[in-house]
């Protein structure tokens, strides 16, 4: 019986190997760690050689060096420029989740301190100096995050490098 369950079990794990390989399009700086992925079914947004415009496309297979998408293939060489705001990234979670919550506990928390200090307290409206300052950090400091964060990469300067994984 014991056999059993460790070829059953040995059986399941190639099974989930050969269904988790995937293709994908990596890109990254050379020397950093720092990577964009993606994978089929992801919007592809980029800029061909001698195009002035972005195009956005839906990622349909990955053939040797070539992107194939619903409306365009593409070689990885043809493509100057990558747009990485939504690609999968390897950057801290936890940053990610900041430029979108501390905005929000800014302006939260301004609106309570003005419902406390006008509905609540029965004062006159008016903006309490050290909770603005402290509201005011929280949103410059989540819009900063956010203008901060690389939004484009561009593939003719050689510092990017740009190929397909295959597993």
């Amino acid at each position: 019986m014991k056999v059993r369950n460790i070829l059953f079990f040995l059986l399941l794990l190639f099974l989930f190997e050969g269904v988790s390989a995937q293709d994908y399009l990596l890109i990254r700086k050379n020397g950093s760690t720092r990577r964009y992925e993606y994978r089929v079914g992801d919007y592809f947004v980029y800029k061909q050689k001698g195009s002035k415009e972005f195009f956005k496309d839906r990622i349909t297979e990955f053939v040797d060096s070539t992107i194939v998408m619903e409306n365009n293939i593409i070689l990885i060489e043809q493509v100057a420029e990558v747009d990485v705001q939504n690609a999968t990234t390897n950057r801290a979670e936890i940053l990610r989740a900041a430029e979108r919550v501390l905005p929000t506990a800014g302006y939260g928390l301004l609106a309570l301190d003005l419902f406390n200090n006008t509905v609540v307290s029965g004062n006159e409206f008016s903006f309490d100096k050290g909770t603005t300052i402290s509201a005011a950090a929280l949103v410059g400091t989540g819009y900063a995050m956010k203008a901060f964060r690389r939004k484009r990469v561009d593939l003719t300067n050689e510092k990017f490098e740009a190929y397909i994984v295959s597993r």
